[in-house]
């Protein structure tokens, strides 16, 4: 007889919020990808928001870059190994699926898409320790960021949800701060990472939460004796 692990045996369901999520996220990409218009021209209002960013003071740069490398494919089997750490091995694959999904996606978008970095559009720009070329939309960084924390949501306890939302948006604000990628070039990354996720969800289910477990049934006490009148003593399961 085959043991199946208890992570793979969960009873799932699936959620209302992550079919929410993924049409959320489509419309995003698709906004995102009507105001793109032409590869080789931004749109006024993403360029005075990536000037105002990237403008800001280089003295956040020592803390911002490290960070940056948990947006990258090569830190999405830490989160795993960290779930792993503390057995939530569930939550490990689905993160680790996820992420590996934005990315390829993203990568997928990149190339077919076409639109360069910052540094290839614009002459006057802070680059800070990334490459003036290549491909820029969607965000890579943003994706996988954003897939991992819509992944992790409905493993996290409560007060933890809200929290850990800030980390893609911290790695939307840091790659356009640090001038490798426009403003619509992480938020699409952020649409496709949170699609990702909330697509994977509605695929194998989320697993039930304790309180949707069936109630626990105390166990009823034995009844008292009773002293007949002849002197014999019986009982409940006399």
């Amino acid at each position: 007889m085959i043991r199946v692990p208890g992570w793979v045996s969960h009873t799932v369901r699936r959620r209302r919020a992550d079919v929410i999520t993924l049409l959320c996220a489509v419309v995003v990409v698709v906004i995102t990808l009507l105001m793109l218009g032409r590869i080789d021209r931004v749109p006024e209002v993403e360029r005075s928001v990536f000037h105002a960013v990237n403008g800001l003071p280089g003295t956040i740069n020592p803390v911002v870059t490290p960070l940056m490398f948990l947006g990258t494919l090569a830190a999405v089997p830490l989160f795993m190994v960290a779930c792993g750490l503390r057995r939530k091995f569930r939550m490990g694959f689905v993160v680790g699926i996820a992420g590996l999904t934005a990315y390829l996606l993203a990568r997928a978008g990149k190339h077919a898409i076409g639109r360069g970095r910052p540094g290839e559009i614009f002459d006057q720009l802070h680059l800070r320790d990334v490459d003036a070329t290549g491909l820029g939309f969607p965000s890579g960084h943003a994706a996988v960021a954003a897939a991992v924390v819509v992944a992790a949501l409905p493993y996290l306890p409560r007060r933890w949800r809200w929290p850990v939302l800030l980390f893609p948006v911290f790695m939307a604000f840091a790659r356009v701060y640090v001038g490798a990628h426009l403003p619509l070039d992480v938020v699409s990354g952020a649409a496709i990472g949170a699609a990702a996720a909330a697509a994977l969800h509605l695929t194998l289910g989320v697993p039930l939460t304790p309180s949707a477990d069936p109630p626990v049934v105390a166990p009823t006490a034995p009844e008292p004796a009773v002293v007949g009148s002849g002197g014999s003593t019986t009982g409940a399961g006399s």
